[in-house]
């Protein structure tokens, strides 16, 4: 099996677990990783790591999301690996988000910023053309307050999305400017997201919800 994991901490307690799995009996699992971080952590708990550039296609995904609503569409990006994560969500066949209820919200952006991966170069004309689309925000800095730095050396700016926003049209919007190099808008990338609520009960959002597991 292929796997694929995001860059946050849903895809790092999945990897401690298929770490220890594979440590304690034949599993044939080899991985990719959608961060250089996520990538050191799989080497270091002994997971076979793939280049992503020799893989045509992933039979499963495993990602987390900052907020997600009832129609499964989720905001990503506050690891600033979108672009990252959106290409290994497109080669994979099947794709599961898993996320705490507290990131459930009713409309995306009530509690988180958007991510948008932009190239410095050009960056004071991509930022108006952001706000042309009614976008505001800042670029991410670092803790000793440096721009933030992709890991395909990208910055982020975070905007924020008022309530009754078309975000089909957002994510239409954002991808035609040439300096955007990709968003934490995944709206339709969802296969199954699996809420984990207090106490420990799991509840399944599919294309047809099951309620609680």
């Amino acid at each position: 099996m292929l796997v694929g994991f995001g860059a946050g901490r849903t895809a790092s307690r999945v990897i401690q677990a298929l770490g220890h799995r594979v440590s304690t009996e034949e599993f044939p699992v080899r991985v990719v990783a959608a961060s250089e971080s996520t990538e050191a952590l799989c080497r270091e708990v002994g997971l076979e790591v793939v280049d992503f550039a020799t893989v045509e296609e992933l039979d499963l995904l495993i990602d987390g999301a900052d907020e997600i609503d009832r129609s499964m569409r989720m905001l990503k990006g506050s690891r600033g690996a979108v672009a990252r994560e959106r290409m290994i969500a497109w080669a994979s066949r099947r794709r599961v988000y898993m996320v705490g209820s507290e990131k459930v919200s009713p409309y995306l952006g009530m509690n988180c910023m958007l991510s948008i991966a932009v190239m410095p170069f050009g960056l004071a004309s991509t930022r108006a053309s952001v706000r042309r689309l009614g976008l505001n925000g800042v670029i991410r800095r670092g803790f000793a307050g440096e721009f933030y730095v992709t890991d395909n050396a990208n910055l982020i700016l975070e905007v924020s999305l008022p309530e009754g926003l078309d975000l089909e049209e957002i994510d239409t919007e954002l991808h035609r400017i040439p300096g955007v190099v990709e968003h934490g808008l995944f709206l339709d990338e969802a296969d199954a997201v699996l809420i984990e609520h207090e106490g420990g009960a799991i509840e399944t959002l599919t294309s047809e919800p099951r309620g609680f597991a």
